[in-house]
């Protein structure tokens, strides 16, 4: 099964799971692998969709099940104590699926799940979850896959040279509304920028690319953090950054500055995120973390680093 499921169909799972595609041009097979990737941390709205698929896995269908833990629902004397428990809209996905699963609306059955293997152990309760649900769905066995095509590593010279040229553009981009700007103190640069992105945010940008105040960004991270310039190497192309010593964290060049000047987050976001990167080694040593949710500070901690 492993050896069918190819890197296209691999970045297919990732590109849904990052919301870079949508979840609903996934095939069957990509289907089972999305389930077993999903942050249920994210929120359930993909599965209200997936569930009332037919041509969904029945083995996927039971694997998403257990992945929602219906187990937990059985210390509830009735229905209306789960209505008033917060994890009821879990318990509607949960009751649809089972409704489907043991109707027979799920045929085909390619992929074997056993919730025994991973989810149930001797002191389970599942005095609720009818026998149906705790029997392995027949098909081939499909793991979880590795789906991540990327690494870290250093900057080529030739990148390191190209990051160079892209914070020189920046500061003369900065100099057009601001031309008594001199790149020496990195607080005064984040400033610059701030200011750069509110005056630019009502011209014509014409050729001007506003995107390379990114780098003159990183670069501040880089000089006030001793964050590493890092380069994201995926086999679809590399994305240019900067890291902590730890390779835990990093911020990309093509995020702070889209973000910002569009409207999506205010140019304060600028400076509180350099800010709050003082001596954070990774997630737990934010004061606050609104920056993963949006996409301005990604974690990298599962990412192999090649010298």
């Amino acid at each position: 099964m492993q050896d069918l499921f190819n890197k296209k169909n691999k970045n297919h799972v990732l590109k849904a799971i990052n919301n870079e595609m949508s979840y609903q041009k996934l095939t069957a097979a990509e289907l089972h692998q999305f389930v077993q990737h999903w942050n249920y941390d994210d929120g359930l709205e993909p599965f209200k969709w997936i569930i009332k698929q037919k041509y969904l896995d029945k083995g996927t269908a039971l694997c998403l099940y257990w992945m929602l833990q219906p187990d937990y629902f059985c210390k509830f004397k009735n229905e209306e104590e789960i209505k008033e428990d917060i994890n009821y809209e879990t318990y509607e996905i949960i009751k649809e699926i089972e409704e489907r699963y043991v109707s027979g609306f799920y045929v085909d059955k390619n992929y074997s799940f056993d919730p025994k293997e991973e989810f149930l152990g001797q002191n389970s309760n599942t005095k609720c979850i009818s026998e149906e649900m705790l029997t392995p769905s027949e098909g081939s066995l499909f793991e979880r896959l590795d789906i991540e095509f990327a690494f870290l590593r250093n900057p080529t010279e030739k990148e390191l040279k190209t990051i160079s040229t892209k914070i020189a553009d920046a500061i003369k981009m900065i100099q057009i509304s601001n031309p008594d700007f001199v790149y020496d103190e990195t607080d005064d640069a984040i400033n610059a920028i701030i200011e750069s992105v509110e005056y630019w945010k009502t011209k014509e940008l014409g050729k001007i690319k506003i995107k390379n105040l990114s780098y003159l960004w990183m670069d501040c991270v880089h000089k006030k953090h001793h964050w590493d310039w890092i380069i994201w190497d995926w086999e679809t192309g590399n994305n240019v950054g900067v890291t902590n010593s730890t390779k835990e964290l990093t911020c990309l060049a093509d995020t702070i500055i889209n973000h910002t000047i569009d409207g999506f987050q205010p140019t304060s976001i600028i400076s509180d995120l350099y800010k709050d990167l003082a001596g954070v080694n990774d997630f737990y040593d934010l004061k606050r973390d609104p920056y993963s949710g949006i996409g301005l500070l990604f974690s990298t901690d599962h990412l192999k680093f090649k010298e």
